[in-house]
């Protein structure tokens, strides 16, 4: 009588088997996403023609190398100050009502390329008379009213930060 069977025996795949498998989904792969596979091939092309492919491996290549000096430019004092300053200056912007804002630039803008186009031709030499003649304007004075108001808010500000 034949001996029972205990134990069934898994089949190994050898390491040809295993590659002619891996290559056959990978077959099967590239046919379900053939129009992505060729923009992808497309894009390399690309990349490898303006020499960027190129400059990304060697840039991978020294990764550690690039990291060191990223980190050593990051630590130095002027870029955590820009970034501290980069962060106040969003914090400041989205306190602010984006409507006035952008109504008080359009205004500042306008104003600073008519000021350049009148000037640009000959300017005339402004004195102390022309000045107090200025504030008769009514558009001058308000323009100097809003900066005076400015001037006055900081100024409240900074004695109250003191």
């Amino acid at each position: 009588m034949a001996k029972p069977i205990t134990a069934i025996q898994k089949r190994q795949m050898t390491e040809e088997e295993k590659r002619a498998e891996a290559l056959a989904k990978l077959k099967a792969a590239v046919g379900d996403s053939e129009e992505a596979v060729r923009e992808l091939l497309t894009l390399i092309e690309q990349l490898h023609e303006s020499g960027l492919l190129e400059a990304a491996n060697a840039l991978l290549n020294a990764r550690e190398d690039v990291a060191k000096i990223v980190v050593g430019q990051l630590n130095q004092k002027p870029v955590t100050t820009m970034v501290n300053h980069a962060f106040a200056l969003a914090g400041l912007a989205a306190s602010l009502d984006p409507e006035r804002t952008a109504k008080l630039l359009e205004h500042i803008a306008s104003g600073a390329i008519e000021a350049y186009e009148e000037t640009s031709v000959e300017p005339k030499k402004v004195g102390l008379f022309d000045l107090f003649k200025a504030l008769n304007d009514p558009d001058i004075n308000r323009a100097v009213h809003f900066f005076l108001s400015a001037l006055k808010a900081i100024g409240q500000r900074l004695r109250n930060d003191s």
